[in-house]
């Protein structure tokens, strides 16, 4: 097996993160097609985009030049406030 480079890998791990990203939201949606199902279940619903979130502000700082700017400046306070330290 050919080793891949750091680049590279991140670029891999960047896609992976966008594919559940796009799943996260795909099962969103279906779950807020039923209107009372989505009221009962609001806050897991929002739980769900957020972890959505999170996939997609890590696969941006993934392909980032800057990796430790990137967290620093990542749109989520979760990864940035951990990230200022970086």
């Amino acid at each position: 097996m050919t080793p891949v480079s750091r680049s590279d890998l991140l670029a891999l791990l960047a896609d992976e993160l966008d594919a559940a990203h796009a799943q996260l939201e795909a099962l969103g949606l279906a779950l807020t097609d039923d209107v009372a199902l989505a009221h009962r279940h609001l806050v897991e619903l929002q739980a769900l985009d957020h972890a959505g979130q999170r996939c997609a502000s890590v696969a941006t700082i993934l392909r980032a030049e800057d990796l430790h700017a990137a967290a620093r400046d990542a749109s989520l306070d979760s990864i940035a406030g951990r990230a200022g330290g970086v």
